[in-house]
């Protein structure tokens, strides 16, 4: 199916905008289709078009919204068999959506063309840093992109009225090459995130506020990325020194996604999907029951500076 997929990729490239444009809308319909007939696994062919209409119908949904802006608890499988994108989106952009002015996606996690172009972030000037080229570029939206590392940022103080870190923060310090493609890129300290917490404090305005994400429950070091604790978490929010704070946590139940807290999720362990049979054809490591796309709880903190 990949080697299919390849070359009808290959293929699609080389015609017009207009044809092109029909072409991927014709395989996301078929990978589309494919998933829904399936046992819905995690990662497998139609995973991404199935998880992306989802994302899209919930940040499209006012009453969803509302659920996550008052943090209340989920709808009964909310989000089976998704990763933690369907609760982080939209808890994010129901807070971003109240706020006005210049916005900084750190790590690129919002560069969807039904994100980026939806009314809720409609009324602000949005720039993101990525650490390497994006498939999806929105330049004439007028998003702006920048490549550059979040330990050493490269724009002057209090820039931002707004900043969003969606599942990044984990990565700062960490082997990269899944992002890359260069071995060891960016490898050198798993307390480099705290670096980059500290550009991202600097070029937030005062009275900013950061919104952050990440992978919570017992610690683990993936190598790629680490998955922090309880501890971890508290060494981030007493080094941002927020004068206000907010913090919801999420976790991942067989059902799907629910509103959770810190006591229940402490020992949340990450599925890395990586070392699975389905990634690894020297692995014979099958899916635990629940099925989990990878986090099983997702800590997501709003920050005023």
């Amino acid at each position: 199916m990949n080697r299919l997929a390849e070359s009808l990729a290959r293929r699609i490239l080389e015609l017009d905008s207009r044809a092109r444009r029909g072409a991927f809308e014709l395989i996301q319909w078929y990978a589309l289709k494919n998933y829904l007939r399936s046992d819905r696994r995690p990662w497998r062919f139609g995973y991404y078009a199935y998880r992306n209409r989802y994302l899209a119908e919930s940040i499209s949904n006012p009453s969803i919204l509302e659920i996550f802006l008052k943090s209340k608890p989920l709808p009964p499988d909310y989000g089976f068999r998704l990763d933690a994108r369907v609760v982080e989106i939209p808890w994010v952009l129901a807070r971003v959506a109240l706020r006005t002015g210049r916005l900084l996606d750190a790590g690129s996690s919002l560069n969807y063309d039904f994100v980026l172009t939806a009314p809720l972030l409609s009324n602000k000037k949005i720039t993101i840093v990525t650490l390497s080229p994006e498939v999806t570029c929105l330049w004439k939206a007028g998003v702006s992109y920048v490549f550059g590392d979040l330990r050493s940022l490269d724009f002057r103080d209090e820039c931002f009225d707004t900043i969003v870190c969606i599942s990044t923060i984990e990565h700062v310090g960490m082997d990269n090459f899944l992002y890359t493609g260069q071995k060891g890129d960016g490898q050198s300290d798993p307390q480099d995130f705290l670096l980059a917490l500290g550009e991202l404090k600097r070029v937030l305005k005062k009275g900013g506020v950061l919104y952050i994400t990440f992978p919570f429950g017992r610690f683990e070091d993936h190598g790629w990325f680490q998955q922090l604790d309880a501890s971890l978490t508290d060494q981030l929010i007493k080094e941002f020194a927020p004068e206000t704070l907010n913090e919801t946590v999420f976790g991942y139940e067989p059902s799907g996604w629910q509103l959770s807290n810190r006591t229940s999720c402490a020992q949340s362990q990450f599925f890395d999907v990586h070392k699975s049979k389905y990634f690894d054809p020297d692995s014979s490591i099958e899916y635990p029951s629940d099925f989990p796309a990878g986090e099983r709880a997702v800590m997501c903190l709003e920050l005023c500076k």
